[in-house]
């Protein structure tokens, strides 16, 4: 029987042969031979040529053991033939993904600002899955913003609006935005948009999203006080901040008569919109104000949202 000097090591196969499972075996394979990793990238040799050959003992244990951890599928042959010299094996090194300090691959957490390599990564998975998550949800308040753009269209085709009807709120009105009711009150003039109620008080501007009302009371008839008027309340989830600096639970208007006809087009308008949360997707959501900011949590994933009074969209608060 042949004394064994040396062994012989074949790679029959990759565990993972997707992209990246071949990336990690050709970064691999640079640091053990110490050429380009390129050559490694596309292929190897066939099964029945060895990628090493003629390793001692030790040296034959560290590339089996390196390669293993590849996930490459691998055989190792004993050999009569002399042991050969065989190019230092590079230290296989990280880099960490918070300070791109460069360390020892064994390292579990970063010498210089100690963050702990599972766990980031694990973080940085989740974050990944929360963003396509909170994406997702952003295409879905998207549509539902096509829907009412198509809505306020429709509306528009079957009742025209005054000329110049919308025109003291040119200056307010954002890119894609849709006028197609203006009503009229003591209080000043009011318009409905494909987006919000925009309300003129004194030559200050009020800007409700629809998704803010959480009741619309139309007072049930003229005011006894004011027979030719019509009473509008819409009521709040949350104390509102209106431009005076006041928090408000409630706006009311006294409209005048041929405003009062548009009773069902405000009541439709102006119920059942919650925002939609930037994270799940879900619409149960809690309101609050504070400090004259609008906040929004989701009663599903518990996220945060700041509301936008101007693009009417609330913005989800996800921690980094």
């Amino acid at each position: 029987m042949a004394e064994v000097y040396s062994y012989d090591i074949y790679v029959l196969g990759l565990k993972d042969p997707t992209a990246g499972g071949r990336h990690r075996f050709a970064a691999t394979m640079e640091r053990l031979t110490g050429r380009s990793s390129d050559e490694f990238e596309e292929g190897f040799p066939p099964s029945n040529v060895p990628m090493f050959q003629s390793m001692d003992a030790e040296r034959a244990v560290e590339t089996a053991d390196a390669l293993g951890d590849t996930g490459a599928l691998i055989e190792v042959r004993p050999t009569d033939k002399p042991p050969q010299e065989q190019p230092k094996i590079a230290v296989a090194t990280r880099e960490c993904p918070a300070c791109n300090q460069i360390q020892p691959a064994t390292n579990d957490e970063c010498l210089k600002c100690g963050v702990v390599f599972k766990k980031y990564e694990r973080e940085q998975l989740l974050k990944m899955q929360k963003d396509h998550t909170l994406e997702q949800a952003m295409i879905k308040a998207m549509q539902v913003r096509e829907e009412w753009l198509h809505r306020a269209t429709q509306y528009l085709e079957q009742h025209k609006m005054v000329k110049d009807a919308s025109a003291a709120f040119a200056a307010e009105l954002v890119q894609d935005e849709i006028p197609f009711l203006r009503l009229n009150s003591e209080e000043g003039p009011l318009l409905l948009t494909s987006r919000r109620l925009l309300a003129r008080r004194e030559n200050v501007f009020e800007s409700v999203p629809y998704e803010m009302m959480r009741e619309v009371d139309y007072g049930g008839g003229k005011i006894k006080m004011a027979k030719s008027k019509f009473r509008l309340q819409i009521i709040f989830h949350t104390p509102f901040p209106l431009k005076s600096g006041e928090l408000s639970k409630s706006m009311t208007w006294h409209l005048d008569k041929d405003s009062s006809f548009s009773k069902d087009a405000v009541i439709d308008w102006g119920y059942a919109r919650n925002f939609i949360c930037g994270a799940c997707g879900e619409r149960e959501l809690e309101y609050r104000t504070d400090e004259k900011r609008m906040f929004c949590r989701c009663m599903h994933c518990a996220t945060d949202h700041e509301i936008d009074l101007q693009e009417c969209m609330a913005v989800p608060l996800i921690s980094e």
